[in-house]
């Protein structure tokens, strides 16, 4: 295990390979700021449980959870969905990383990573290990960054159930990263 370092940045990967689309998403945390954006992650989550559901939870929880989320330090947001229905969940997750890495930010980092099934996180991991490769420092233990993964784990709910869906700012959990990108897998990464 690593630690997070001003030179090294935190990737939070959360992956859910248990629906009919696969998805995969980032948040990055600058390594400075991983502290500061844990504790208010964490505190947000203390105060208002994360739904299973965003669409189905009230307009009032979604606005305390934007709000509380408002404040903490991301650098970029990606989240990809596989909509090619050959492939198997551990490719999706491959691919889907691949192109999160040519996209997202450049340098060193500690990887957060998890998944939905529990059971793939040690593939996931191997994966990662195998597209990241010299970029990777490392990966937190799963005691680590817990309010930062129920962040990425809530954004990727959101990302998949509001992909069609006009929110208010104030209910739209995306509004709280200042970059991000939401799209599918493309094709040239086949």
């Amino acid at each position: 295990m690593r630690e997070v370092t001003e030179e090294r940045m935190l990737w939070l990967l959360h992956s859910d390979t248990s629906s009919h689309h696969p998805q995969l998403t980032l948040v990055a945390i600058d390594g400075a700021d991983a502290s500061r954006a844990e504790r208010t992650a964490r505190t947000a989550f203390e105060r208002t449980p994360a739904p299973r559901s965003w669409l189905e939870s009230s307009p009032l929880v979604r606005r305390r959870l934007v709000g509380a989320c408002r404040t903490v330090p991301t650098i970029e947001l990606i989240h990809l969905a596989d909509v090619e229905p050959a492939h198997l969940p551990e490719e999706s997750f491959r691919l889907c990383l691949s192109q999160i890495a040519e996209e997202g930010p450049g340098g060193r980092f500690v990887v957060a990573l998890t998944t939905v099934p529990q059971d793939t996180r040690a593939t996931a991991a191997e994966a990662a290990r195998g597209v990241l490769r010299d970029r990777i420092d490392g990966f937190a233990s799963p005691e680590q960054w817990v309010g930062l993964r129920a962040l990425a784990a809530l954004t990727n709910v959101v990302c998949r159930e509001t992909a069609t869906v006009d929110l208010p700012d104030d209910e739209d959990l995306l509004a709280v990263y200042d970059r991000y990108t939401v799209g599918e897998l493309t094709s040239a990464s086949d």
